[in-house]
Order: structure tokens, then sequence, then C-alpha cells
């Protein structure tokens, strides 16, 4: 069943060539959970950079997290412990192939809410572009 959940956000990026940046975001966006399988999305602010665009993450087994961007910006993700995903990110004037590569994930996920860590790289080329985390807490409302 699909709830109205509060979720809050907060995103560290480290580029390879300077210090980290975070992002601390609440919003209100959907929640749907079943055993083994569960799915948030909310509509992107002007704060992000990304006004007007859906990201959702699926999660499948607590062990694969998809994200998903759709609207001016098109990307999919995919974290997988310490399993390397290439994915096409499409930035509204270009798109360039990034491998994602997970280095920790912690999914603890109920009917009511719960908590999603990711901590992952971003290599463009194969070399390191960003060093990131999502900290993401939902709550049904």
């Amino acid at each position: 069943m699909v709830q109205a959940a509060r979720i809050s956000i907060t995103g560290t990026q480290t580029m390879e060539d300077g210090g980290p940046q975070t992002l601390e975001l609440v919003t209100d966006g959907s929640y749907c959970y079943e055993p083994g399988f569960a799915l948030l999305s909310y509509v992107e602010s002007e704060m992000t950079g990304l006004e007007g665009v859906v990201t959702s993450f699926q999660i499948e087994d607590g062990k694969t997290v998809t994200l998903r961007r759709s609207g001016k910006v098109n990307a999919e993700m995919v974290f997988d412990r310490r399993q390397a995903h290439e994915s096409l990110y499409d930035v509204g004037f270009g798109a360039m192939m990034i491998s994602v590569v997970t280095e920790d994930m912690t999914v603890l996920l109920n009917e009511h809410g719960g908590v999603l860590d990711l901590d992952y790289r971003v290599e463009v080329e194969h070399a390191l572009c960003s060093r990131n985390r999502y900290h993401i807490e939902i709550q049904t409302i």
C-alpha cells in the first residue's frame, strides 16, 4: 500500500579535487513497503537544482537499491554492495557513462518507514570523480 511520507535526506558529495559539500532536504513524498520490497519517491525542489524532477529509490531484498530520476534529468543508478554498475546519466544538455561503486549500504525499513544509508563512489572513464553518501530517513504520515 502506498502511503504519504516525510522524507529527510542528507547528501554529501566530495569531489576528487575539493572538500565535501552537504545538502539537507526534508520533503513530503510517497512510500510503499512489502517484505522484500520498498519504494520511496518525491519531487525535487529548486534547492537541489533539479526542480520538478521525480526521484525514486527502489529497494529489493535489502540488497539492491535503484535510484531513478525522471524529468529534465533522466538517470538510473544501481547500488549493490561491492559491485560496480555502469549507467547513462543524462543531465539535460548531454549524457555520460558513469560507474557507480557501492562501498557500503544499510537498509533498515519496515511498514512505517526507516533508514537507508548509501556510501558510494562515482567514476567516469574508470577515474574517481566523487565520493558520495546518502542518509535517508522515511516516516509515514
